[in-house]
């Protein structure tokens, strides 16, 4: 645990360096950690992961596998739930068990759920029965891995775990339980969260790259439940441990928790226990006596979609599908909008998820996309903004010859953003001022526009 902890520190610090860089351009995957509080209601939502699964709680307290268990209880205060699932790990062999205890109570070169040599008791393969009942309890499911294999090396705490080795075996992992829960249950997932959080793909890609061919969003969370943890050696201080740091934070702020996504487990702790079966009741108790509503991750989203704000227009954008914020999933409606972000905000998404995947099942291969017109633009091959740009040329959105002499990165005016509707809806009747316009100017006009 002490490698870990510094790995957590140090990742940490990682972690708000890269938020800095993260919100450059716009990007159709974002990563939904938190969303900006509502005014008028407490909100927040839950996510288990690793499941579902008909091992018994251990301690034993029902009758109930712990999945069915976990539901029952979400239930009972009124509450909807995240599962995060897997497909099964059956096939992750030969294996080993690890240190009780350790990182790798699981398995040696693998992770097993919900044990070695019992994952047919746990994933969607084989748990059928249990992703129906979590749908029919209006519950949301999103992306663990079909696997649950790392999409990359984690040497410091996995020092002997196998990983992907490339996006095309990380794509075909997480299109499999997409596919399982599409052709078994027509249920279509919009979230998917890697394996422990591990995002680079050993050949230079990343997690961001697969999720965008998936058309997911990054599901990110911002306050851990707790219950993975290994034991404490006394079982009600790991309940403990679970609830305190909650009471304490809405102690200390009733609307602390409001927007926030909260980590759960949904299977065993690192010392094969299940304290979240009986710590969760507790949690859930809190929050309703502080007037929360424990909601589903995308009914979050529906409420308020970005980090740092809300804004109806820029949110209404958004529940369409069309690319408005930043990979961090900030809005910035203060800053002066961009061309780079009009033209992918107002290329259609599906049309430029169709390229993507095109792009990608090619090897990367650019024969088929305007490259040269996207060069014109300033927009090369590896720009996050170059498929969209390819895919505006070839629907006439920009012109391929750029005479205007314009860049991704020119401020647009209003000349601009006139000129460039009009091409798009000639019959937009609209008064716009002259000058740089902020994001916050250009979003009630693209709302008007792009969302019927």
């Amino acid at each position: 645990m002490i490698l870990y902890d510094l790995a957590r520190r140090a990742k940490h610090i990682l972690k708000e360096y890269q938020k800095s860089r993260d919100c450059e351009y716009i990007t159709p995957v974002r990563r939904i950690e938190r969303v900006f509080p509502l005014t008028d209601r407490r909100v927040c939502a839950m996510t288990f992961d690793d499941g579902p699964t008909d091992t018994e709680t251990n301690p034993k307290i029902s009758d109930d596998g712990l999945t069915l268990h976990l539901l029952k209880t979400l239930e009972k205060f009124g509450a909807k739930g995240t599962f995060d699932v897997i497909g099964t790990t059956e096939h992750n062999y030969p294996d080993e068990a690890g240190v009780h205890g350790s990182f790798s109570w699981g398995g040696v070169r693998y992770d097993h759920y919900p044990d070695i040599n019992r994952d047919l008791c746990a994933g969607a393969k084989n748990k059928s029965d249990l992703i129906s009942r979590i749908l029919s309890g209006g519950h949301e499911i999103t992306n663990h891995g079909y696997r649950h294999i790392l999409f990359g090396h984690l040497k410091l705490v996995y020092g002997a775990r196998a990983c992907f080795n490339n996006i095309h075996e990380v794509i075909s992992d997480i299109m499999e339980l997409d596919s399982l829960l599409l052709e078994e249950h027509g249920y279509k997932m919009r979230l998917s969260r890697p394996p422990h959080y591990v995002d680079k793909i050993p050949d230079g890609k990343t997690s961001y790259d697969a999720y965008r061919y998936a058309g997911y969003n990054y599901l990110a969370a911002s306050f851990d439940g707790g219950g993975w943890l290994p034991s404490t050696g006394d079982f009600k201080k790991d309940i403990d441990a679970m609830v305190e740091p909650i009471s304490r934070a809405l102690s200390e702020d009733p609307d602390s928790l409001n927007g926030q996504i909260i980590f759960q487990k949904d299977g065993y702790s690192m010392s094969r226990h299940t304290p979240v079966a009986e710590a969760l009741p507790l949690q859930l108790d809190l929050l309703k006596k502080h007037g929360y509503d424990v909601i589903s991750v995308s009914e979050l989203l529906s409420l308020s979609q970005f980090a740092d704000c809300v804004n109806e227009d820029a949110q209404a954008l958004a529940n369409a599908g069309f690319t408005v914020a930043y990979k961090n999933n900030t809005l910035h409606p203060e800053r002066a909008m961009t061309f780079g972000e009009l033209v992918v905000t107002c290329t259609p998404p599906q049309d430029i998820l169709t390229s993507y995947r095109k792009f990608v099942d090619s090897g990367f291969e650019t024969g088929a996309l305007l490259a040269e017109c996207a060069k014109r633009y300033g927009v090369g091959e590896n720009h996050p903004y170059f498929i969209a740009f390819c895919k505006a040329a070839e629907l006439g959105i920009i012109n391929c010859d750029n005479s205007e002499k314009l860049s991704y990165k020119t401020t647009v005016t209003g000349e601009l953003l006139s000129a460039f509707l009009r091409s798009l809806a000639p019959t937009y009747s609209f008064t716009i001022n002259p000058g740089k316009l902020s994001r916050r100017d250009v979003f009630p006009h693209l709302r008007a526009v792009l969302v019927k």
